[in-house]
């Protein structure tokens, strides 16, 4: 897993507002999920729950908690595959406008596809947001 951003799957976890009686079976759920070239990142859906984006071998695979009506959490796996209609926009932040070299790269946002949502990159190396940004470019092809 390349994990970014920390720890995707507890920051997931957080976003999502999982019961602290099943935190500790969702986590172990995810974790088992993920293959060791996979990227792994927080999606926030405007509109929808929160989503944990694994992106494998050039797809995406979107993973959600949402509740059953017996009180229990499910997890909804939502293979995507590649996206060939979304807009991925990078948004930086500029605090000096004289040194735009400086910018520090606020969130990703995605439009126009079933991954529709932000990424928010603060908490991202360098390294990181680069491995991000690449991933997504595989799931994205311009043919």
């Amino acid at each position: 897993m390349a994990p970014v951003g920390g720890d995707p799957v507890a920051e997931y976890v957080r976003l999502a507002a999982i019961p602290r009686e099943h935190v500790s079976d969702v986590e172990e759920f995810l974790h088992r999920q993920q293959v060791g070239s996979d990227t792994v990142a927080v999606l926030e859906r405007p509109g929808q729950p929160v989503a944990l984006l694994r992106i494998h071998a050039g797809e995406a695979t979107l993973f959600s908690v949402l509740p059953s009506q017996e009180g229990r959490s499910l997890v909804h796996e939502t293979f995507i595959g590649k996206i060939y209609d979304a807009t991925i926009t990078q948004v930086h932040a500029i605090e000096n406008l004289a040194d735009a070299s400086a910018s520090k790269p606020e969130r990703i946002e995605i439009a126009g596809s079933r991954l529709g949502g932000t990424i928010n990159l603060t908490p991202y190396s360098v390294d990181e947001r680069a491995a991000l940004v690449d991933a997504l470019r595989e799931i994205t092809p311009r043919g």
